[in-house]
């Protein structure tokens, strides 16, 4: 079993690779089925290098897993709680935005 520390570093090296709003873009279009680095790339408008080059971070991070046909390499989300932690933290940010509207609101009354 992993000591606390241990734990705690492996939490800060996902979110350090989390961290990357592109990153984020390929964890979403990742949601519902796993896709082609060519195809990432495009719907991204990303050369390929680059989309690879992401997809491997999150590989070594183990949000993602690569599989191999023939000449592509697909990849699909290892954990879909990886999903859950972005639409947590979105969920915060919605609620963050409209709180501030109503109290500009507000402030914009007097």
């Amino acid at each position: 079993m992993r000591s606390n520390d241990e734990m705690m570093q492996i939490v800060a090296q996902r979110f350090k690779v989390m961290s990357e709003p592109l990153r984020l873009k390929i964890l979403q279009l990742l949601k519902d089925r796993e896709r082609s680095v060519g195809e990432i790339a495009d719907i991204l408008h990303l050369k390929h290098g680059t989309a690879s080059a992401n997809l491997n971070a999150l590989a070594k991070a183990s949000l993602v897993a690569p599989r191999r046909e023939g000449t592509k390499i697909y990849y699909r989300i290892t954990n879909q709680m990886v999903l859950k932690i972005c639409e947590i933290a979105c969920d915060c940010i919605h609620k963050e935005i409209d709180a501030m509207v109503k109290m500009q609101d507000g402030m914009e009354k007097f």
